[in-house]
């Protein structure tokens, strides 16, 4: 098992415990995982330096809009946390922090997203998506990639709005990116998923299961 540990001005944060010994991706060392984004990270950069023609991908956006009865900076604060999805996320069986730091001025954090993806034929698919995610909070949006082989793609770009009357509007605006034989299956899986996050955390945060965080400040760069 190997911890991983954050640290902030006045307080230190475990941000994860990899039990590797519980998961399908049962043999791959902490190490390992760090190799893996390095190595994926720079397949990702090529990729999107290339036309999208000469990358033979076809590319499909997405809105999915949610309305939680919530002030925005309590909303911000917990929904921009990626580690809230575990639980919610059906394909996400947990979360490798590769790093964290500001990058130009904004906060980012590197990880790697561990999926069991059922596939048409009934085999699961072990994914190993790696991410990026800068946060822009006095704006109140967040951006992040992700690739996973083979050239599969998303970019996420969510903004958060207040209403009024203590309420926030969420609209997650998602791109894929993907090889044209890939492209339904990642749209539909894709938005099947976040959609499921959005309700669980919109129940969530009402109900006053979640609140403001340490962490979720932390991480944020706050």
């Amino acid at each position: 098992m190997k911890t991983f540990f954050v640290r902030a001005s006045s307080f230190t944060v475990l941000a994860t415990s990899i039990a590797i010994a519980t998961c399908a991706h049962a043999q791959t060392t902490y190490a390992q995982y760090v190799q893996l984004w390095k190595s994926n990270w720079l397949a990702y950069q090529a990729e999107e330096a290339l036309p999208l023609a000469q990358r033979g991908v076809v590319v499909r956006s997405v809105d999915l809009p949610i309305t939680i009865d919530r002030p925005i900076e309590k909303v911000y604060a917990i929904y921009a946390n990626v580690y809230t999805a575990t639980g919610l996320h059906p394909y996400l069986s947990g979360i490798i922090p590769i790093n964290h730091r500001k990058l130009g001025g904004v906060a980012t954090f590197d990880f790697i997203a561990l999926e069991n993806i059922p596939m048409p034929d009934g085999s699961i698919y072990n994914g190993q998506t790696v991410s990026r995610q800068r946060f822009h909070n006095d704006e109140f949006y967040y951006d992040a990639d992700t690739y996973d082989a083979p050239g599969v793609i998303t970019h996420q770009h969510i903004v958060f709005t207040a209403i009024g009357h203590g309420r926030t509007q969420v609209l997650e605006h998602l791109t894929f990116e993907a090889p044209v034989q890939y492209i339904d299956e990642e749209v539909q899986g894709g938005v099947y998923a976040h959609q499921l996050v959005q309700q669980g955390l919109k129940a969530q945060i009402e109900a006053g299961e979640l609140d403001v965080s340490g962490f979720d400040q932390w991480l944020e760069g706050e």
